[in-house]
């Protein structure tokens, strides 16, 4: 068996990746000028292309804590919003576009992103969605192992807390965060299996799906947590793109905190049955903070919200300054009952146009960034 080396990493650290809606300034739609602007940018590690030509991906930095976090992917963004105004474009976040037509999107060139669009076909280009990805660091493999399965039961938390995609084709689809139904048809999306419980056991799962063609690389498994052993992290995958950047650190911020208090206090993987775990997410992406949850332990039925706040009081016991200004925030964020899709709606309902709304989430993610043109 070919071993994966596992990067051992200050436990635990922080990062994140943030997809991006690159847009047309002139008519409010996704723009395909990502591969125009990303070179210009001159900062490969950070500033990323995607699979379809109008995402561009910040990648930050490892960080001790998330309101550093939040400084570096600020500046990033204004750098990018910067160089592309000069393109007639800017930035906003949401996990999809507000009337994107999915047969319009380029696939970006380049050798991987060929190979996936001949194995997915129009999957490809439908999964034209903006997500948040939130990597904390872990010491062993069997630490990361152990928080694909610990962090389950927590997925709608982030779900609810980041749902930013209740439109698709200018449609309400209902749901609060509807960009996973262009993910779940992905053959490797989803949960770790239960029998993988240590990373000897992850490395055989690798090997033999590679080996049956299920998969080319480890690239290739898209749970919604999943280990990075190059990264030494574990992956969190379920979250929208929020509207704001500072959001987008304080979630980081949470999972910290999960992760910390889960390998501190160690809990057995649990065995709540798929169609459990499977229907508390559905219910999140469907309902967002009106969502029930099923509480596997005590075999009740009770408010997400409820869910959400009583892990919130229990990580407060112990934390610090800078983690108590976290859980304020986004106990606050729960309390007001406003999501990012609820926002969106509201915009909507308003009567605002298309292009007036788009206008304003631009805004929302970087004020007045949008209209700054770098200096000729």
């Amino acid at each position: 068996m070919n071993d994966i080396p596992f990067t051992a990493s200050a436990t635990p650290s922080l990062g994140i990746e943030l997809e991006l809606q690159l847009i047309n300034l002139i008519d409010g739609h996704l723009s395909d000028k990502s591969l125009e602007i990303i070179p210009l940018c001159n900062d490969d590690s950070h500033i990323k292309k995607e699979l379809t030509l109008s995402t561009i991906e910040l990648n930050s930095s490892v960080h001790d804590t998330p309101f550093t976090l939040y400084e570096e992917i600020n500046t990033l963004a204004r750098k990018v919003a910067t160089i592309a105004a000069d393109k007639q474009c800017g930035l906003c976040g949401g996990g999809r576009h507000f009337s994107n037509i999915w047969k319009n999107q380029t696939i970006t060139p380049s050798k991987r992103y060929a190979e996936l669009h001949e194995l997915q076909g129009f999957l490809s280009k439908l999964s034209c969605v903006f997500g948040q990805h939130i990597h904390v660091g872990v010491g062993s493999g069997n630490d990361a192992i152990y928080l694909c399965h610990a962090l389950i039961p927590y997925l709608p938390h982030f779900i609810a807390l980041s749902a930013s995609s209740p439109y698709y084709q200018s449609e309400d689809t209902g749901f609060d965060s509807s960009r996973f139904s262009a993910l779940n048809s992905f053959h490797t999306f989803g949960q770790i299996e239960r029998d993988i419980d240590n990373w000897h056991k992850f490395i055989g799962y690798v090997e033999e799906c590679t080996e049956l063609g299920v998969i080319r690389s480890q690239k290739d498994i898209y749970w919604e947590v999943r280990p990075k052993p190059e990264l030494g992290t574990v992956e969190i995958r379920v979250c929208d793109t929020p509207l704001t950047l500072f959001h987008a650190a304080m979630l980081g911020g949470y999972a910290q905190l999960l992760v910390k208090y889960l390998l501190k206090n160690r809990v057995p993987i649990a065995q709540a049955r798929n169609a459990v775990t499977h229907a508390n997410a559905f219910y999140a992406q469907r309902y967002g903070y009106e969502a029930l949850y099923i509480d596997i332990n005590k075999r009740i039925r009770i408010p997400l919200t409820v869910h959400i706040q009583d892990m919130f009081s229990t990580l407060e016991n112990g934390a610090n300054v800078e983690e108590k200004k976290v859980l304020s925030y986004l106990s606050s964020y729960v309390q007001h009952g406003v999501n990012d899709a609820s926002r969106l709606r509201e915009k909507v309902q308003s009567g605002m146009s298309e292009l007036e709304v788009i206008s304003d989430l631009m805004e929302m993610l970087l004020p007045t960034a949008h209209i700054t043109h770098s200096p000729s």
